[in-house]
């Protein structure tokens, strides 16, 4: 452990001290305000379908459903792959029982893809919309706006990605303070999210043993100057899932292959998992260079090594 570092950021040099810091500053969260709903997203997939929604507008409180219906989709078939979406579903191919009691019952297959459709597929289509409930919904429920309708399934849908988000919060915590901090450097470090080490030889011409090759980084930072590589890996330990013990190995493993290869290594983790796993932590910075928590990175220790290794 190169206590000089922790020392000069958080006037820490004793281990024993940087441990109790450590554990009295592990959070029980990783959310952050981003974490809930994935705006961008929901703004893009709605904007892309907001002239189909304006034509879906003109059966909100039709008088006459099933034929103005008929009449929409021979017209404008352009409108059906927004349906399934009404339906909080992405697959533009539906499969459907048709009657659950009926045991010989057929299979209805559905495709929302746009196309020029024939006359028995637009009976099909009407179908769908009175038994999902469409029909009822049009008639009675909806009220002037189909693409604000679609909004809020688009967010409920997204929701469905809180699980993902869940494993990638703490990159999501780390990405604007890794940006922000690069911004201080006037961009010194190209960053990439997410990516091979491969991709460093394919783009950038440098060296990459096999070993790593194939392995995803959280974030890799490529110091423009001379070329570099920090990488910097996250997680966050909530007492669930893989042993602390095996954690910790994992990562030391993961700074010796670097280290291999000439690259430096910071690991950021954090989780009220940690709490009472004293020696594991011990050992993660008896082993690895720069361990943080995000109490840590907030108190300036993320930007003061990247500044050190520049």
């Amino acid at each position: 452990m190169e206590k000089h570092i922790y020392a000069s950021c958080l006037g820490i040099s004793d281990v024993d001290a940087l441990i109790s810091l450590f554990h009295e500053t592990l959070i029980d969260t990783n959310r952050g305000h981003n974490f809930f709903v994935a705006w961008e997203k929901v703004y893009r997939h709605t904007e892309r379908h907001k002239i189909e929604c304006n034509i879906l507008n003109s059966l909100i409180g039709s008088k006459d459903f099933d034929n103005e219906l008929r009449a929409l989709l021979r017209k404008y078939p352009e409108a059906l792959p927004v349906i399934p979406i009404l339906v909080a579903l992405r697959p533009l191919q539906l499969q459907v029982i048709k009657d659950f009691l009926d045991t010989d019952s057929d299979i209805v297959k559905y495709s929302f893809v746009k196309r020029e459709l024939l006359s028995n597929e637009i009976e099909d289509f009407v179908e769908f919309f009175d038994k999902t409930g469409l029909k009822q919904f049009f008639e009675s429920f909806a009220t002037r706006s189909i693409f604000d309708y679609l909004t809020g399934v688009e967010v409920g849908l997204d929701t469905h990605a809180r699980k993902n988000r869940s494993g990638a919060a703490m990159e999501l915590a780390l990405k604007p303070i890794i940006e922000q901090i690069n911004a201080q450097f006037d961009g010194r470090f190209e960053i990439l999210f997410q990516r091979k080490f491969s991709f460093l030889s394919q783009q950038f011409g440098i060296p990459v043993s096999p070993s790593i090759k194939d392995r995803k980084a959280d974030f890799v930072l490529i110091d423009k100057h001379n070329q570099q590589v920090v990488n910097i890996e996250v997680n966050f330990y909530s007492g669930t899932g893989s042993k602390p013990q095996e954690i910790v190995d994992s990562y030391i493993h993961r700074q010796d292959e670097l280290k291999e290869n000439g690259f430096e290594f910071i690991w950021v983790t954090d989780g009220i998992g940690w709490s009472g796993q004293k020696n594991q932590i011990r050992k993660g910075f008896e082993k690895i260079e720069h361990l943080l928590n995000l109490h840590f990175v907030r108190r300036g220790l993320l930007e003061h090594i990247l500044a050190a290794l520049a």
